[in-house]
């Protein structure tokens, strides 16, 4: 099941916990999947029995509806009824809300799914901490995530809030410059990172 189905289902903000999640993603240790669509914030297809490719779907339907809700075509154009993806048709349908998800629609909107992973991928490459550092958690409360990144003489601290009330995190005494370039509003104050719903921080260790 695509990523925004399985876990922003029940969110407030389905869009802005989507860009959390995923920017926590792009700054753990380790190498960034990303699975075709994610970056669209698409979910999960609900197609119909007769349009199924997927074997294991055709046998256990419905009680399993197998892979294909999450292998529909990319959708490029909006206004295409297979979204760009093909002028005939293609192996599975494209779903209408997907249509409206397209890149050409979300191209040039700040406020996106598409322009967030751009922006964030971006900043993450002007930071090698985030891709090949060291990782050290930082105890947190509630539904705050917060560690930092080492590499060389760069180290980056990075919070996170899942939830969609306000949180703050005890720096313990660090004192961090904010970095920008990551589209995040997250604050410091004295001695702590006050994040809003869904919201994310990221500054260098001085």
């Amino acid at each position: 099941m695509r990523t925004a189905s399985r876990w922003a289902a029940g969110e407030a903000d389905q869009t802005a916990y989507l860009k959390v999640i995923s920017a926590l993603l792009m700054s753990l240790r380790g190498s960034v999947c990303i699975y075709q669509g994610e970056e669209l914030g698409l979910g999960e297809a609900e197609l119909q029995f007769e349009d199924l490719q997927d074997p294991y779907g055709i046998r256990f339907w419905p009680e399993f509806k197998g892979r294909d809700g999450c292998r529909t075509p990319m959708v490029w154009n909006g206004a295409d009824g297979n979204g760009g993806f093909s002028k005939a048709r293609p192996w599975l349908p494209v779903p209408a809300k997907h249509l409206s998800q397209a890149v050409d629609v979300q191209q040039g909107d700040d406020s996106s799914p598409l322009e967030h992973y751009r922006r964030f991928l971006a900043f993450r490459r002007l930071h090698p901490a985030l891709a090949k550092g060291e990782i050290d958690f930082i105890e947190s409360q509630g539904d705050t995530v917060a560690f930092t990144r080492r590499e060389g003489n760069e180290q980056i601290v990075c919070a996170f809030n899942l939830g969609s009330r306000p949180a703050e995190i005890d720096l313990g005494g660090r004192s961090l410059q904010p970095l920008p370039g990551h589209g995040f509003s997250g604050q410091t104050g004295v001695g702590s990172i006050r994040l809003g719903g869904y919201g994310a921080w990221f500054g260098r260790v001085n």
